[in-house]
């Protein structure tokens, strides 16, 4: 019995000293009382956690003007405050996102809550603005639906991470030029309908390949059919090809076709 209170005594306070230093330095840093090396700096809908040493940025203090322009985008609205947490290093990013491989990663968002802006933007000399917009995105969808449900919309990025490109008008991928380019040898099916992913995946031409699509989506089929897919969507994501079929009076597939046949007559 002695033995196992000991064991029972010594479990219990590792776990104790685990949680405990989750929060300062772990997943729970977002939560934590206390942000060691960090300071807070308050908006009116959320507020930005920088490092004491970092300079500066002005695309992080726009926070709450890219709140509202993501609110007008989506035709959504945030439910609740957004907290944003910009990495001074990647120790940080990844003490707090541990069951992930972030370092390819520019930004992540957890649950609608929580956004996380990485080291990789500084290093590849890419945009803050951009990067931020695209995580605004995916937290206001995340805000307007379950957990769960976030997690299935990622099993159609055509959808969420298009949506996120667009809005973060981003152009750090490959410029448009480049990728009309590329279009005319690449198969845009592929790289849209999850059913056909190739098994080679360029990312830099995936993302703005779905930010095109949801864009000639709404200039095709209006924006209004496309806002009554977004909240269907929402709400039932498993079911997003009959949603399609539905909203658009085109099954998925033959739309993307006639979208690659169309990007390839004009380039």
């Amino acid at each position: 019995m002695k033995l196992r209170r000991k064991l029972v005594i010594s479990t219990s306070l590792l776990f104790f000293l685990l949680l405990i230093t989750a929060f300062p330095f772990g997943p729970l840093f977002p939560w934590s009382p206390l942000k060691l090396g960090y300071h807070s700096v308050q908006h009116a809908r959320g507020e930005v956690f920088v490092s004491n040493t970092q300079p500066d940025n002005t695309a992080l203090a726009t926070l709450d003007q890219m709140m509202k322009e993501a609110e007008t985008f989506h035709q959504l609205s945030f439910k609740r405050r957004v907290k944003v947490i910009a990495c001074e290093d990647w120790g940080t990013c990844e003490r707090g996102l541990i069951w992930m491989n972030v370092r390819p990663l520019g930004g992540v968002t957890l649950a609608g809550d929580v956004i996380y802006i990485t080291p990789k933007l500084k290093e590849k000399n890419f945009s803050t603005a951009e990067f931020l917009r695209h995580e605004l995105s995916h937290a206001l969808i995340g805000q307007n639906t379950t957990l769960l449900n976030i997690f299935r919309l990622n099993e159609q990025p055509w959808f969420y991470e298009g949506l996120a490109v667009s809005f973060g008008k981003q152009q750090d991928y490959i410029k448009r030029d480049e990728w009309l380019r590329l279009s005319q040898t690449t198969s845009l099916t592929q790289y849209l309908d999850p059913a056909l992913r190739p098994a080679e995946w360029n990312a830099r031409f995936a993302y703005p390949t779905q930010r095109y699509f949801t864009e000639w989506l709404k200039a095709t089929y209006g924006a209004e059919k496309f806002h009554q897919f977004l909240t269907r969507n929402l709400m039932e994501p498993t079911q997003w090809r009959a949603t399609f079929a539905t909203v658009f009076a085109t099954p998925f597939l033959e739309a993307a076709q006639r979208y690659e046949a169309e990007v390839r007559a004009t380039a």
